[in-house]
């Protein structure tokens, strides 16, 4: 049913469904016989090149976080043609799926998650990690009402240097968009078999990529700020929205939380909040 690579690990795990796949691996829902609990685990073809260090990339992102919104990672193992990383399993519904039935939310609801976010993004921050892929296909409800942020393939950990050049259009700050084209335009090849990552892309064309640091934590605040307005307005964020299209459509559809996510979606960075930290004080008046 499953790959050999992941058969060989049936006396840690019993995999008891596939979550879903793709032509690099696969994730896969388990039953941890030393945890006694449901985990996820996922599986990436060792055989693509750059495939381990990226995914590498999640754990060191999450190894020393410890919060009720973000999910717990206990291992990661090598084996055969294949690595497998070991995450705590998440129940619940990504809000992109939740979107995609027509869910709508309170503006009460909405407050509360954008707290739990912003809560999320201020421990990772402190620990000098960023997201860099918030989204609603990112944050999942969890039965209990809360919510949990996943999926930190594409994180900047401070210090390591493997990380994948993205950007998902809509939520991405109007910085990393201009950051994924000058990276795109030099990043494309035949080698269909090769994760391209910031690093190869600043060793191979380093004359070509800004030298000034993006501030990858005001960007997350950025992108917190669109996934909420989605949320809250019913509609995906114009792609590259001008500041003007963002207060009208928030203005037809919005009460308090508006003017945080106006904020948040500023197109300067220096004009956004200063820190998750601000965003949950904010938000607090909210609440």
């Amino acid at each position: 049913m499953y790959g050999k690579s992941v058969d060989s690990l049936v006396s840690s795990f019993k995999i008891e469904s596939e979550l879903g796949s793709g032509g690099s691996g696969a994730v896969y829902k388990a039953w941890h016989r030393r945890l006694q609990k449901y985990i996820v685990v996922k599986e990436q073809k060792s055989s693509i090149i750059g495939a381990v260090p990226v995914q590498r990339n999640e754990i060191e992102a999450l190894k020393n976080i410890k919060s009720m919104y973000i999910p717990q990672v206990f291992d990661f193992l090598t084996e055969e043609k294949s690595s497998f990383t070991v995450m705590e399993y998440i129940e619940g519904d990504s809000f992109d799926k939740l979107l995609k039935y027509g869910r709508l939310f309170t503006e009460a609801q909405i407050v509360k998650w954008y707290y739990q976010i912003a809560c999320a993004l201020d421990t990772i921050h402190k620990h000098d990690v960023c997201h860099r892929d918030i989204k609603p296909s990112n944050i999942m409800l969890m039965p209990d009402g809360n919510v949990c942020l996943i999926d930190f393939n594409s994180a900047f950990v401070v210090g390591n240097n493997t990380r994948v050049v993205n950007r998902s259009l809509s939520y991405a700050s109007p910085e990393q968009n201009t950051y994924f084209k000058l990276c795109e335009d030099f990043n494309s090849s035949n080698n269909t078999d090769s994760v391209k990552t910031e690093h190869t892309v600043r060793s191979k064309y380093s004359g070509y990529i800004p030298s000034a640091p993006i501030d990858w934590k005001l960007s997350d605040i950025y992108s917190l700020g669109a996934t909420m307005y989605h949320l809250l307005t019913g509609k995906r964020p114009p792609v590259m929205a001008d500041e003007k299209t963002i207060t009208l459509n928030l203005t037809k559809n919005s009460g308090d939380v508006a003017g945080i996510i106006k904020r948040c979606m500023r197109n300067k960075p220096d004009k956004r909040y200063k820190s998750a930290a601000d965003v949950c004080k904010a938000l607090c008046g909210l609440m």
